[in-house]
């Protein structure tokens, strides 16, 4: 596992969620590697093009608006948007 300097303000809950990206006609598959309130850590294809806003899908419900803070080869950390 890949080891990231921890500059979060909040502690995240470590998960192996499956989830979807999407944005526009883009749908990518992903998996949550952790994720709180306010933002999360995802693995993705490292040869696609993500955005830097998409929503993050998460079943069975769960809905987020996401903008990228970093990235870093197949991993990428997000923000997600309030409001």
């Amino acid at each position: 596992m890949i080891a990231f300097p921890d500059r979060r303000s909040a502690v995240r809950n470590p998960s192996l969620d499956n989830a979807m990206i999407r944005a526009g006609g883009l749908s990518l598959c992903c998996v949550v590697r952790d994720i709180t309130e306010d933002g999360a850590a995802l693995k993705a294809d490292p040869k696609s093009s993500l955005p830097d806003q998409f929503t993050l899908i998460v079943p069975p419900n769960k809905t987020h608006s996401c903008n990228v803070i970093w990235r870093k080869g197949a991993w990428l950390g997000v923000a997600f948007a309030t409001g």
